[in-house]
């Protein structure tokens, strides 16, 4: 999928972008009932006729009740969401860069029945994300240290279904000026703004993040949002995420380190399956790199036994 040059106008000045028809019908469908698995253990609708007794997990802050929120979850209808050339298209060009790199992926679930996670009045909980992978503050500028954060709308997603609140433009100020906020007692250095209001020319802005499935929305690092409340809390918002930062980058920005034996069991079986444009997300060289010779894809297929080689065996001509 290429992006026009509206829509990358539209990144660049506002800092988020809302993409439709990513994703097929069907396949929300299917990622949506494995979210609600790993979730609720029984679909959204069971588990609120049931009482909605339990809390629910975000997914990175806290751990799911019924399964794994992580990526990869084990639950292939969530697991191959990476895998469309569409989505990934579009970081690379949101990016200015064929070179990416995975930071993280999870499952964000808010539910409407028990519902805690936003503040009590509007003008509060507004934060960029940028430190939840590296550890390095904003820069001066957008376009350069800052990754791209992404929601997958597994549901169609209405004003009264607690849409994100994004506020347009805020990736420029709050890379230039957060610094000079956190010394005037209105921001922290992590980017988290005590009252939005404080902030001329900013609150005005705000606008919901409303889509149908199948879309996403992407935006900055730096891009102050918050969460609202439910206006209907007899409904749900579910958002596969995904997270992803220039290569070059990858040094100081990152979260996930699947390399930890606690993590390989769920990565080896993920990378078996998994594409080589996908592995590279993870720092899988590319077909035709110097690493892969006759022995080394000797035992790759032993590591990973059932893996396809050929798209590195065609580039050594074997």
């Amino acid at each position: 999928m290429k992006l026009t040059e509206e829509q990358l106008n539209r990144y660049r000045r506002d800092g988020y972008i809302i993409v439709p028809d990513i994703f097929p019908a069907d396949q929300m469908d299917a990622a949506l009932g494995a979210c609600d698995k790993i979730t609720y253990g029984s679909s959204f609708d069971s588990w609120k006729a049931a009482g909605a007794k339990e809390s629910v997990g975000d997914g990175i802050s806290s751990k799911a009740q019924h399964g794994r929120a992580q990526f990869p979850s084990g639950e292939r209808a969530l697991d191959r969401l990476i895998e469309n050339d569409d989505y990934l298209d579009i970081f690379e060009q949101l990016l200015g860069t064929s070179q990416l790199h995975y930071c993280n992926a999870h499952l964000f679930v808010r539910a409407g029945p028990n519902d805690k996670r936003h503040e009590p009045e509007a003008w509060q909980g507004y934060h960029i994300d940028h430190d939840t992978n590296t550890f390095l503050p904003p820069w001066v500028g957008p376009g350069h240290f800052d990754y791209v954060n992404s929601g997958v709308f597994l549901h169609d997603v209405e004003e009264d279904g607690a849409p994100m609140q994004i506020i347009p433009g805020s990736h420029i100020p709050t890379a230039r000026y957060l610094s000079q906020w956190a010394r005037d007692g209105i921001a922290n250095a992590r980017g988290g703004i005590n009252d939005i209001r404080k902030i001329p020319g900013i609150s005005e802005k705000r606008v919901s993040s409303k889509a149908k499935k199948g879309a996403a929305v992407f935006y900055s690092s730096y891009t102050l949002h918050a969460a609202i409340g439910f206006k209907n809390k007899s409904v749900q918002r579910a958002f596969w995420t995904m997270s992803i930062a220039r290569a070059d980058n990858q040094s100081w920005t990152r979260y996930s380190v699947p390399y930890h034996y606690g993590e390989r069991e769920f990565f080896i079986p993920f990378w078996k399956d998994a594409s080589p444009r996908v592995r590279s997300l993870f720092g899988w060289p590319q077909p035709g790199h110097p690493y892969y010779t006759k022995e080394t894809l000797e035992l790759l297929l032993l590591s990973f036994p059932g893996m396809d080689l050929q798209p590195y065996r065609e580039r050594l001509g074997l």
